[in-house]
């Protein structure tokens, strides 16, 4: 199965380099992972024509527990929370929708954020909830047959 594994995030927003820190842990098992900033038309570029997609986002949620993970497959929907962005993956979903570009299997890993102002690392929180949620990631991955 073709798979990809899309980081959203900025690396220079502290807990907003969520995504594209496990994308790059993820990529060095040898996984096909992208990153982007979340715009939705940059998204559905990210995913291509892959069967599976795995995306990675930071969530904002009130009341936050910075580096709980919120698992969301296409038809589901996260409550309380929002992308750091304030778009995203809904928006690209809609629009790929749209445009017959959806594919198969959509799963969202939203992790829970404590601050995503300007600085380049992540909190300890966010942290330490990493190499958990790269073996979430590649789980979902054995699951959908791409690993």
């Amino acid at each position: 199965m073709n798979a990809v594994v899309v980081g959203v995030g900025n690396e220079f927003r502290r807990d907003d380099g969520v995504g594209p820190a496990v994308a790059r842990a993820v990529a060095a098992h040898g996984v096909r992972a992208e990153v982007t900033d979340g715009d939705p038309v940059r998204l559905m570029e990210a995913w291509g024509e892959a069967d599976l997609v795995v995306v990675v986002d930071a969530l904002r949620c009130v009341p936050a527990t910075p580096g709980r993970v919120h698992r969301v497959t296409l038809d589901g929907a996260v409550p309380s929370a929002t992308s750091s962005h304030g778009f995203g993956v809904p928006e690209a979903v809609e629009l790929a929708e749209a445009l017959d570009r959806l594919p198969r299997r959509l799963v969202v890993l939203g992790v829970e954020v404590a601050e995503v102002g300007f600085g380049p690392d992540l909190t300890p929180a966010v942290r330490a909830a990493v190499p958990g949620v790269v073996a979430a990631v590649l789980d979902e991955l054995r699951l959908g047959g791409a690993l």
